[in-house]
């Protein structure tokens, strides 16, 4: 024992060693990347959408960013139409989000050497190392949260709506797959989603920040797997958040190496962070982090708990709610209704087809409206149907639809049990 400590003490300080040239120039390459990255963009989660105003402050920054990348990509790449343009769009992955991730990449080499040659003769950047971490620890710490509280409160993902408890499996899309089998069972969710939450707890903190990007890294790790493997369309950002979780952990790799594979002593970690001279200082910078941070925090709770009460405690339903098979009247070839929210309803046809009607509720008169001119009244001739009455297409119809008990589906009504004689894998 005598002999390790005197070992450790006679290796000179890992924070006195000048950097190499080439750790300075691929520092200054990493710095003006997380940078970049963090700066505010549709799609992704700042830090400065924390600060009260910054959102309308910043539209500026994310508009001329967004009349750059396009010129970019017509003038350079060549694109033309749809992908060289912004639209509203679930995915993450498009023309203009490679380019513009391409951009950070080479305006970050570029603005590395520019660096390297203005200073050329500083020996480290280990204060603006602690700097650089800290902005990345709360980045990835927001982001974390704001992923992981929309499981803890299901809101990413919810059980299967009627449309898709008879849609057959074959007709799912790859991301339509893994999106319904999350939504089957809700402790996984909100297991997956506390698994986020801790890990952007710990990163918080600078002596459990290691641990933090350990338990994130295995997070991450497996929701880039998930997103690359059923081609969800956001593998560039979260790509990019465990690339965080890696730069976070990456000073004590070869001390976490040494203890858990080489089994040796290692030194106590330098906990690298903003260093103030004076007391007042660093009081000061402890207040705002636990005021900033608890102040993020409890917006990001608060909106996630207000959804989930409205979304999934009490959710707004349409008077016809429901699924139900067409039983008269009905046009040729319908044969399950599915009703799952005011907008509209889908039509599964004979042949597995399916057609959807853009629908409005005139709930006091029992009227709805179908493509904003046929006009359908509802009534419930017995406690199983409901008849509909007026024009569909402009034909007349009476349609008698039978509810169908949903609890019935094996997905929503199996649950969990201790206890299986024999495995249920259908």
């Amino acid at each position: 024992m005598t002999a390790v400590a005197a070992q450790l003490v006679a290796q000179p300080a890992a924070e006195t060693r000048p950097w190499s040239l080439a750790h300075r120039f691929l520092f200054r390459v990493v710095c003006c990347y997380w940078v970049l990255y963090a700066l505010p963009e549709s799609g992704r989660i700042s830090i400065l959408f924390n600060i009260p105003g910054a959102r309308f402050a910043t539209q500026a920054y994310i508009k001329m960013w967004h009349s750059f990348i396009p010129w970019v990509a017509v003038y350079f790449f060549h694109v033309s139409g749809r992908p060289a343009t912004y639209f509203p769009t679930g995915s993450g992955d498009t023309t203009l989000g490679y380019i513009s991730n391409l951009l950070y990449i080479l305006i970050s080499l570029a603005a590395a050497l520019v660096w390297s040659v203005l200073d050329r003769r500083r020996p480290d950047y280990r204060k603006l190392h602690g700097w650089l971490r800290l902005l990345v620890r709360y980045t990835l710490a927001f982001t974390l949260f704001g992923y992981g509280f929309a499981k803890v409160f299901p809101l990413q993902f919810r059980t299967p709506n009627f449309a898709r408890l008879i849609e057959p499996y074959g007709e799912f899309s790859p991301m339509g797959s893994l999106w319904w089998f999350m939504g089957a069972s809700i402790p996984y969710i909100i297991f997956s989603g506390s698994a986020e939450v801790l890990g952007g707890l710990l990163v918080l903190f600078r002596r459990t920040t290691t641990l933090g990007a350990m338990v994130s890294f295995a997070v991450m790790a497996n929701v880039v797997a998930l997103n690359y493997c059923y081609d969800v369309p956001v593998k560039l950002y979260s790509t990019n958040i465990l690339l965080m979780t890696v730069f976070l952990a990456a000073p004590d790799l070869r001390r976490l190496f040494d203890v858990l594979v080489r089994n040796r002593a290692a030194q106590p970690a330098e906990l690298i962070g903003p260093r103030f001279e004076h007391r007042w200082a660093r009081i000061a910078s402890t207040v705002f982090c636990v005021l900033f941070a608890g102040y993020a925090l409890t917006n990001q709770l608060i909106g996630d708990w207000r959804s989930y009460q409205r979304t999934m405690v009490h959710p707004t339903h349409p008077p016809l709610y429901g699924l139900y098979d067409a039983e008269s009247g009905a046009p040729p070839k319908w044969r399950k209704v599915a009703v799952d929210n005011a907008n509209g309803f889908t039509v599964r046809m004979n042949d597995d087809a399916t057609q959807f009607f853009a629908t409005e509720y005139d709930a006091p008169n029992s009227m709805l409206v179908v493509a904003k001119k046929d006009k359908l009244v509802w009534s419930n001739p017995d406690a199983e149907h409901i008849l509909l009455t007026g024009t569909l297409n402009s034909s007349p119809v009476a349609i008698k639809l039978r509810k169908i008990d949903t609890s019935r589906f094996l997905l929503l009504s199996r649950g969990f049990h201790w206890i299986n004689e024999t495995a249920l894998n259908r």
